[in-house]
């Protein structure tokens, strides 16, 4: 990960360098390839959502609560057709609160994807504006635990009622803009991106489950509303549709 993201920083230095100028008020006189493909690193995205329906029961029981906030990182495949521009990504995070009174942790591991559409409405120089809308879904793990007093493996293994292990699904409308510095007109530049946006929540919610137990008949219900502000770096390949090698596409 280390060596892909020094040579997407290399890719994107070579760019700042060889152009006249990133703040240019107009771009080169060149005519843009109306197609292209972008690769891109989530480094990284921030989410903060309302607090979680299931923190008052872990406090309740001598838990942390849930944070608000968390980091994520993962990566991103977008297609563009002239202005328009669909595409995926996926980012996951691992954090961990800690109650030092009871003895106890938790751990939280999301797995966040979201299915998008871009549409670049207008350029000035190297930097373009896009709305954004798509579906968001989230996976989250959280196994909460506590100090146990078996000092034997086996009773442990026998008796393993030190952690809760819960999942948790959620999904909604996924709205929002990005800005980014982007070259259309070069065959292969790299790319900054910044997106700002908010998820609008499905229904009143999913309720929290565990492949351990059956627990979802009573269990909390969270639809986690966030907003999230989400830092890219990437490489694009631009081409036009009448070139013969991707005639195609």
């Amino acid at each position: 990960m280390k060596n892909i993201i020094l040579i997407l920083l290399a890719v994107l230095l070579n760019q700042a360098v060889s152009a006249q100028t990133i703040f240019s008020a107009t771009p080169p006189n060149l005519e843009d390839f109306d197609r292209g493909m972008t690769l891109t690193l989530i480094l990284p995205s921030f989410m903060t959502s309302p607090h979680s329906n299931m923190s008052s029961l872990l406090v309740q029981n001598g838990y942390p609560h849930i944070p608000r906030g968390s980091l994520n990182y993962g990566i991103g495949l977008a297609y563009r057709i002239k202005k328009f521009e669909p595409g995926f990504d996926f980012s996951v995070g691992s954090q961990t609160a800690t109650n030092v009174v009871f003895r106890s942790e938790i751990l939280r591991r999301p797995l966040n994807a979201n299915i998008f559409l871009h549409y670049h409405l207008f350029r000035k120089g190297y930097f373009t504006f896009f709305p954004i809308v798509g579906l968001s879904m989230s996976d989250t793990n959280l196994i909460a635990s506590k100090q146990s007093s078996e000092n034997d493996i086996g009773s442990l293994l026998q008796n393993p009622g030190t952690s809760v292990n819960m999942q948790h699904f959620s999904a909604g409308l996924l709205t929002g803009f990005g800005v980014a510095v982007s070259q259309f007109w070069e065959e292969a530049p790299g790319t900054l991106r910044m997106k700002i946006a908010y998820r609008v929540p499905f229904g009143p919610g999913y309720a929290w489950e565990s492949f351990f137990a059956d627990i979802e008949s009573n269990s909390p219900v969270d639809n986690f509303p966030y907003f999230s502000i989400q830092l890219e770096i990437g490489v694009m390949a631009n081409w036009k549709k009448g070139d013969p090698w991707m005639d195609k596409y």
